[in-house]
């Protein structure tokens, strides 16, 4: 940005010389104009003396005198040349005497100036600008006499004077450009010294205030400007150097809560990858099925048990896995545990290679982020050797021992003499990673790390007040074999099993509760430092950022605080999340109206067409004062139809309403409304105006291409013949319906095959991936780690790239299941990173998803549709990025 010391004196130099400028361009023509009219009257005086003069002469005979007055001429220098002729046009006297005796008509182009000739001869008087403007011709007739001595006229001749103008207009324009530079010379003094004024008390002080705005942007955090004084700038001076220490005191908050925060995400991660192993190494058979039966997980101990691996269960119904009759009765069973939302326990026999083994399974429901159970999961213990060993014992032990062990907490048994534990559950053994002989050589409070119980003495002191009967709830910080730790909710109380007293302990593993409701306060701190930044940033920088990018972080956050806060956490972030939708929802629209893709046919709800016109237009009709009222009738179907065409009928028709009503006074309304007339089995959409209406003569032309009843410049003609034909491709009409006041248009549009009498079915549920280890490319922040922290929350491992070359280094020495590019980063984009894996790595190249934010370039859709490769579009859901992982096979 160029100084105001080199500004204000450029514009004043500028200024300066536009006025000379202007001056010379008005004044010089006036003053030349000036001039000219200042001769045209002493030639006009002139013409006059010499006229009444050589009359009197020749009238008298007197031919010499008169040749005198005109001889006299020549030696004034303003006269050009002058000329007397008789009334055969022949020169008499002239100041050039070559013309004496000759026509003046033949003479006359030798000066250029044979436009007065027809005035000579035709003896008319006057005065006329010469050839170029550089000269006036005088010319009028003159009595020349009879022929005797008597003074009657019987003759007339031709007076002609030129006069030149040239000296006088030279003359006006000298001093015109004299006074142009007198005051020209005036401005550029007072540039210098405003220069001088802005130098010394303005610019230099700004200068260095602007140094160090940009050593503060440029991420030198002592950046300090040193003004003092106690005008404007000094006390600006002081703010910013106050407000350059906050900001580092607040970047190094920062980068000490996102070291902190990497550090919980690895523990996350480390411990996602150990439940995995724990499951997988269980003795006991576990599965996972959504509603329809189909597997979402199996552990090994399933696969030894049935013979088929989890790559071939994993996705499959239990039909096409196990056969039918068998699965109808599984599928019973889940579908009571989903429907009552309860845990069914049974004893089932299955039949393997050495003989038929019994298994107490226990099913219980799976529960999404709202509470609503939406799969079972399922753990079947083989008790065959138990029941073997001791038949009468079977039942009961084995009901005992599949409970204990099913449970979801970890259960420890102490002896109450002792304190000593002498039994735990599979859920314990799985979180502490001791198996159950390990537990029996530990000591009470060996576990503890930090919190309850700090000591052996401690936990002594809580064990005792359990014997004596008092119950104990305490939260308690453990540390498991692997040194990691963890946070449990510890209920402890005296029970009596087998006719024993001893001492139940149960531990419900809290840590993620407890991290998730450390993870968002940090992250509200962190968001309200982020905002203090961002409006820093853009104060300084003057940083715009992309549309797409910050949309897609907010859908995103939004979702997955509402899957993961608490009730009053969902109910504002599900605020927040509606309001991004609808700005997402905005775009995409623009987006479908801007590409211009083939039309594609799918089920569409007429109510959803018209929210997403009403989301175009509503600014337009809102701001002008137009009341909009919708009436759809309950029963509705949806109907095979293209939804971005129908969007752009109903956008048509209710701009075209607008228009029609926004110069009008009064109440102004735009109704819409739709049925379905089952008789002729179509849907009719109504849009109806109380507007001026449509003329009569132009009711049969409205949809006839580019006629149009707006003024010039405000419609095209095309709108309805585009909304006639859409309507009719879908098989319907789109008609002028009669009015009294204003227009209504209806459309008839068929249900068709893909209609239906109702809401479409829910989506099913989305399946669970198995963990892999993904690869996020990205340039934004933002996007890299709101996309990273959506997969990792799916029990992904996850890997980000701020750019293509970071990507290709990170590739060369690990491979990756999925890979999430960016199509636009600079230096590398997704194009070029694609191109090189598909180089390197062409096995790699079929893991590759894109994200982007602009599909209307034309290269980047054909691009995308060439490679065949998955695409997430911004703003994206939670459940989009993972659905497309999950199609991913292992």
């Amino acid at each position: 940005m160029t100084s105001l010391k080199v500004t204000v004196p450029l514009i004043l130099l500028v200024f300066a010389a536009v006025l000379s400028t202007v001056n010379l361009l008005y004044h010089v023509p006036q003053a030349e104009q000036v001039a000219q009219e200042d001769s045209r009257k002493r030639l006009a005086q002139e013409m006059s003396r010499l006229q009444s003069t050589l009359e009197y002469l020749l009238l008298k005979g007197d031919l010499a005198s008169a040749q005198h007055q005109i001889s006299v001429l020549a030696h004034n220098h303003d006269v050009i040349v002058a000329a007397l002729t008789d009334d055969d046009q022949r020169v008499i006297t002239a100041t050039r005497r070559a013309w004496l005796g000759r026509p003046i008509a033949e003479v006359l182009p030798q000066v250029g100036l044979e436009q007065v000739a027809g005035a000579l001869r035709e003896g008319r008087s006057g005065i006329d600008i010469g050839p170029g403007g550089n000269s006036l011709i005088g010319h009028a007739a003159v009595l020349v006499g009879s022929e005797g001595d008597t003074l009657r006229p019987s003759r007339s001749g031709g007076l002609l004077v030129a006069y030149d103008l040239a000296g006088y207009k030279a003359e006006a324009r000298e001093q015109v450009i004299h006074q142009s530079l007198y005051w020209a010379g005036w401005v550029t003094m007072l540039a210098f010294a405003m220069w001088a004024v802005f130098h010394f008390l303005l610019t230099r002080r700004t200068a260095r205030l602007v140094r160090a705005a940009e050593q503060l942007a440029a991420g030198r955090l002592d950046a300090s400007s040193g003004l003092r004084g106690n005008d404007e700038l000094g006390r600006l001076g002081r703010a910013f150097d106050s407000m350059a220490l906050q900001v580092a005191e607040t970047q190094t908050h920062l980068r000490d809560d996102i070291a902190v925060r990497a550090q919980v995400q690895r523990e996350l991660e480390a411990t996602d990858e150990r439940l995995q192993q724990i499951l997988n190494n269980s003795t006991a058979v576990i599965f996972a099925r959504d509603a329809e039966s189909r597997f979402l997980f199996v552990n090994r101990q399933w696969e030894r048990v049935f013979g088929i691996k989890s790559a071939d269960v994993v996705g499959r119904l239990d039909r096409d896995v196990r056969g039918e009759e068998r699965a109808r009765a599984y599928r019973a069973h889940d579908q009571l545990v989903i429907d009552c939302n309860m845990t069914m326990e049974f004893e089932e026999t299955l039949p393997r290679e050495d003989g038929l083994h019994t298994y107490i399974s226990i099913k219980f429901p799976l529960h999404d982020a709202e509470g609503r159970a939406h799969g079972v999961c399922g753990i079947a213990t083989d008790i065959t050797e138990r029941k073997r060993a001791d038949e009468a014992l079977r039942a009961s032990e084995a009901s005992y021992r599949a409970i204990f062990d099913a449970t979801e907490d970890a259960i420890f048994l102490h002896d109450i003499e002792t304190a000593a534990i002498v039994d735990v559950n599979a859920r314990a053994c799985a979180e502490f990673g001791y198996t159950r002989e390990e537990f029996m050589e530990l000591s009470i409070g060996a576990l503890s790390a930090g919190t309850y119980p700090y000591t052996q003495e401690e936990a002594m002191v809580h064990f005792a007040r359990v014997v004596a009967g008092e119950p104990m709830h305490v939260e308690w910080q453990c540390r498991t074999r692997s040194g990691k730790l963890r946070w449990h909710e510890l209920h402890g109380k005296r029970v009596t099993i087998d006719g024993r007293d001893r001492v139940l302990a149960l531990a419900r593993d809290i840590t993620d509760k407890k991290r998730a409701q450390a993870d968002l306060a940090r992250e509200r701190e962190s968001s309200y430092e982020r905002e203090k930044l961002a409006a820093l940033g853009s104060l300084l920088a003057g940083v715009a950022h992309e549309l797409n990018n910050p949309l897609s972080v907010v859908v995103a956050r939004a979702v997955l605080l509402e899957e993961q806060g608490n009730p009053d956490t969902q109910v504002a972030a599900a605020k927040i999340r509606a309001a991004a939708e609808r700005c997402a929802r905005i775009v995409r629209t623009f987006l479908a109206m801007a590409r211009q893709q083939p039309p594609q046919r799918g089920p569409v709800a007429i109510e959803d067409v018209i929210t997403a016109a009403l989301d175009i237009a509503g600014y337009a009709v809102r701001a002008t004062g137009i009341k909009v009222t919708i009436e759809l009738a309950a029963d509705i179907p949806m109907i095979d139809a293209d939804a971005d065409q129908l969007h752009q009928v109903l956008l048509n028709l209710i701009l075209n309403a607008q228009q029609s009503l926004q110069d009008l006074k009064g109440s102004r309304c735009i109704d819409i409304s739709g049925r379905f007339d089952r008789a002729t089995h179509r849907v009719l959409i109504s849009v109806a105006d109380n507007g001026p209406g449509i003329p009569e003569s132009a009711r049969a032309r409205v949809f006839e291409p580019y006629f149009t009843t707006k003024p010039t410049g405000v419609g095209t003609g095309v709108g309805l013949a585009v909304s006639l034909a859409f309507v009719e491709a879908h098989g319907g009409t789109l008609t002028l319906e009669p009015k009294e006041t204003g227009a209504a248009f209806l459309i008839s549009l068929p249900v068709g095959e893909g209609g239906t009498d109702g809401p479409a079915d829910d989506p099913p549920a989305q399946p669970i991936a198995h963990a892999r280890t993904i690869l996020v490319v990205d340039d934004q922040e933002e996007v890299r780690e709101t996309l990273a922290e959506i997969l990792a929350g799916a029990s992904h491992r996850v890997v980000t790239a701020a750019s293509g070359r970071e990507a290709l280094e990170r590739m060369a020495s690990q491979r990756y299941d999925v890979i999430f590019a960016d199509m636009r980063m600079p230096d590398l984009d997704g194009r070029a990173l694609y191109r090189e894996i598909q180089k390197h790595w062409p096995h790699q190249a079929e893991r590759v998803v894109f994200v982007t934010g602009d599909m209307l370039t034309t290269a980047l859709r054909e691009f995308v549709a060439c490679s065949g490769r998955p695409l997430i579009e911004k703003p994206f859901l939670p459940s989009e990025v993972r659905r497309v992982v999950v199609e991913f096979a292992d």
